[in-house]
């Protein structure tokens, strides 16, 4: 199977290059891929492709029937872009200012429409369902989990889902793989300290704001050092502290304002439990007040090991054991994908994009990022080969 794969796979690469090349020139914000997603609804409509589910404006779910059975896996496209100036200097840079697929995004879109293809000519070669999920918004409000709660994974119900992510710090024709811990969850952090107001030369008057969020902010970064086991991780960053009116005025309000990155749900709710009490009752020994609020981001990212195991095991049949990388930490920014994970056992992995020999190196997030496209070929083997093997 591998093999008649590898053969349709290159028979359709020139059109994903185009498709790829073509979404790259026109990114779309999160919420915004109104261009991205007709263009997914005319290939899927043109390749015959049902459509069971539009979800807000932009989401699409695609459904490819094989021949019976019970089991349906899921795959997973983000699609949005960012807002950044490309300075690649490619024939096919952004040609909208102040947007760019930094991300690569338009490499997820156009691998999941290649999977689709060739999934769509396979349908009668294997038992079960496939599911496409073209998702918007993984860069701002979490679009998978608004397409959960859409009812996505259901009818039918999906029991894995799939998903990978282009990553530069591997080279074209690597793959990796995380067990477990895969990526943080992520928690913003709003303190508000309270005091009161006096004149500078009387502080004896007033409560010193200032004062207690120098101290809270001294006091939180023991968190992580002296209150979470060295075996687990956090990091807490405070990005952003402002407050007084005057030089000669005791302050009575201070803002200050951070992120919290947790790898688990347990250490989650701990760090975020200690962090609230250490504030308020250090602004409390001041004789202040303390208000913390905490928006939840995204959930922690968690790999079911057996799903990891089958991809793992397909990918080194696609590129060769050494090509098959294992990596060592779990990163601490934050994937929506999250929610499928945590919804059903899934796999979402890293396709490597990088090649130095060809100045390609740019990392995510920078205005020089770009992919060495045989990647795409890669990772459509690789969708529809462990998506195969799955259903079997």
């Amino acid at each position: 199977m591998y093999q008649k794969v590898k053969e349709m796979v290159d028979t359709i690469y020139p059109q994903l290059v185009a498709i790829r090349r073509d979404l790259h020139q026109h990114p779309e914000l999160g919420l915004e891929e109104y261009r991205t997603s007709q263009i997914v609804l005319d290939y899927l409509n043109e390749w015959g492709i049902t459509v069971s589910q539009l979800i807000g404006e932009t989401a699409i779910v695609g459904l490819i029937e094989g021949e019976y059975g019970d089991k349906t896996i899921g795959l997973r496209a983000d699609m949005d872009a960012l807002p950044i100036d490309e300075k690649t200097g490619a024939s096919y840079a952004s040609l909208v200012p102040g947007k760019m697929h930094a991300c690569g995004h338009d490499v997820h879109t156009t691998i999941l429409l290649g999977a689709a293809y060739i999934l769509k000519q396979l349908q009668h070669d294997f038992k079960g369902n496939v599911k496409l999920f073209f998702q918007p918004a993984e860069e701002t409000v979490g679009g998978a989990k608004q397409m959960i709660q859409a009812g996505c994974l259901e009818h039918p119900h999906v029991n894995h889902v799939l998903g990978l992510h282009v990553r530069p710090t591997l080279n074209v024709g690597e793959v990796g793989f995380h067990y477990g811990k895969c990526h943080a969850a992520s928690d913003t952090i709003f303190l508000n300290i309270h005091g009161k107001q006096a004149h500078g030369a009387y502080p004896q008057d007033g409560i010193d704001a200032i004062l207690i969020a120098s101290h809270v902010v001294t006091a939180l970064q023991s968190l992580v050092s002296r209150n979470l086991s060295p075996f687990e991780s956090a990091v807490l960053s405070l990005g952003m502290i402002e407050g007084g009116t005057a030089g000669n005025v005791v302050c009575d309000q201070v803002k200050i304002r951070g992120t919290l990155r947790t790898l688990d749900q347990t250490t989650r709710a701990f760090m975020k439990k200690r962090l609230t009490e250490v504030a308020i009752h250090t602004a409390e020994a001041f004789g202040g007040i303390a208000d913390v609020y905490l928006e939840e981001g995204y959930a922690p990212l968690i790999n079911a090991h057996a799903i990891t195991d089958a991809v793992a095991h397909v990918a080194k049949q696609v590129v060769g054991d050494d090509n098959v990388i294992m990596m060592e930490h779990p990163s601490l920014g934050v994937e929506d994908f999250a929610y499928f994970a945590e919804a059903v056992p899934s796999c979402f992995y890293n396709l490597g994009t990088a090649n130095p020999q060809k100045g390609i190196q740019g990392m995510l997030h920078e205005n020089t990022f770009d992919i060495d496209e045989d990647a795409i070929k890669v990772g459509v083997c690789l969708q529809v080969l462990a998506t195969l093997h799955l259903l079997s």
